[in-house]
């Protein structure tokens, strides 16, 4: 199987700051489309190895379950220590919004940390592929939540904002 390309995150580029190249708003949008297409890639792989003769190949899931792992808690925390608090005090009447991303994070978290283990102990394929399902619907669900908020942020956040928003998450 082919592993996924890591996400690249470099503060700078030809000594340039990354965040005054890039819109921080259309980074994070960026950021979701890359791991909407790695759970796609990850579904496809479960469905392809729960087969008749998949027993013991779970195994092969554990790098791509850990790349998208590694992926998910980077844009959650962007999201949670930069994004979230922005959002807090500049437009604090999408605060439930927020409040609901963040418990969504939680359960994509769990599911995905379930996945990595159950591979891990080269569980039967069926079995992961239960919890990719769950873990797929409440992915789903957030990246739609997610896309709206994006979407009203990209047209009510001041440049000033941004600015800020582009600082908060410089180090994550």
């Amino acid at each position: 199987m082919v592993g996924f390309a890591p996400l690249q995150h470099a503060p700078e580029l030809h000594g340039v700051p990354r965040a005054s190249m890039i819109d921080p708003v259309e980074d994070l949008v960026h950021d979701h489309a890359d791991i909407n297409r790695r759970v796609m890639a990850l579904g496809q792989a479960i469905r392809a190895l729960d087969r008749d003769d998949g027993d013991g190949l779970a195994l092969a899931l554990v790098t791509r379950l850990g790349e998208l792992r590694e992926l998910l808690f980077l844009h959650f925390a962007r999201e949670e220590e930069g994004l979230f608090p922005l959002v807090a005090e500049a437009l604090p009447e999408l605060g439930d919004e927020v409040h609901a991303m963040a418990l969504a994070h939680d359960a994509i978290c769990g599911g995905l940390a379930r996945m990595y283990h159950l591979a891990a102990a080269n569980t039967e394929l069926a079995t992961i592929l239960a919890v990719f399902t769950r873990f797929e619907t409440a992915y789903g669900r957030h990246a739609e939540v997610e896309a709206r908020l994006l979407h009203t942020l990209g047209g009510r956040l001041a440049p000033d904002q941004r600015a800020q928003l582009a600082e908060l998450v410089r180090g994550l």
